[in-house]
């Protein structure tokens, strides 16, 4: 009676592995579809929660369809939580981790991506993808202006063999193309001593000239009346001499600004080039 009871409880264990199993590869098909369909938000519906009766390798997989969904809904952060809880074990771990490591990069979290990515390369699962590990890492590098780890990274991959190799070139590119060595103070005393040249000097060839021609109009102007009034305190002396002060202050101030928004456009160009570039190879091998 006792084996009897063993082998009742033994099989309805298998047999609801079974179903569950089932049941998260039906919910896996039906999710793929729906993101394959576009349909973000009746994927994201599906994999809202993650039931008790999955088992642990079906839980796995469940895990990551929410987490690839939350990634393709541009919700990065819940994307990242999810995929880290990918075990290493699931057919999914490798993709889950690179792709978890983008995520927090999208959230700008440098630290937590390259973490994310040591804890991936020190599993045997990685070794098919370590050249992807370096390619990320390499990513990382020119986000942080770390010329040095750029070059680490990228002496460990083959560029003859890499399966992205416009992709790699592209980072080439990024990291061969510096900003220009400008100074804010330089701008600004420039725009002191002639209005407009600092922000010509800036890159800002239009602004600069519209500055020159503004402070130099109301500088005549106030001339011209201080002139004709043969006395500075006149309204139109002190309305004139009053707009191009602020004018000729203004213009050194924005010279000033234009230099750091020079240098802070130039990181977002190269931040969204970097992040283009890493996504593309990822796509392309897990897609």
């Amino acid at each position: 009676m006792r084996r009897m009871f063993v082998i009742l409880t033994l099989l309805i264990a298998t047999l609801t592995e079974a179903t569950a199993q089932r049941h998260a590869m039906e919910d896996f098909r039906f999710g793929s579809y729906l993101l394959g369909g576009g349909m973000m938000r009746d994927a994201l519906t599906l994999t809202h929660s993650l039931g008790d009766d999955y088992t642990p390798e079906a839980l796995d997989t469940m895990r990551y369809l929410k987490g690839w969904t939350l990634y393709h809904n541009q919700r990065f952060a819940e994307a990242a939580t999810t995929l880290s809880e990918v075990g290493s074990a699931s057919p999914f771990y490798p993709k889950s981790s690179l792709f978890g490591a983008v995520c927090l990069l999208e959230e700008g979290d440098i630290v937590g991506a390259k973490s994310r990515l040591d804890l991936f390369a020190a599993t045997a699962a990685s070794e098919p993808y370590r050249e992807f590990v370096a390619f990320e890492r390499e990513g990382i590098a020119l986000l942080e202006g770390n010329l040095e780890e750029y070059h680490h990274w990228r002496e460990q991959i083959d560029i003859e063999s890499f399966s992205f190799a416009e992709e790699q070139l592209r980072l080439d590119e990024i990291a061969a193309h510096r900003p220009r060595n400008l100074k804010p103070w330089v701008a600004g005393v420039a725009s002191a001593v002639v209005p407009g040249l600092g922000q010509i000097y800036a890159g800002n060839v239009g602004e600069g000239v519209a500055s020159f021609l503004a402070v130099g109009a109301f500088a005549a102007l106030t001339a011209t009346s201080w002139e004709k009034a043969d006395t500075p305190l006149n309204w139109r002396t002190i309305t004139y001499g009053t707009i191009g002060s602020l004018l000729y202050i203004g213009n050194i101030f924005g010279s000033v600004a234009s230099v750091k928004i020079y240098y802070q456009n130039f990181q977002e160009i190269n931040r969204e080039a970097v992040m283009y570039s890493i996504h593309i190879p990822l796509r392309n091998i897990f897609d």
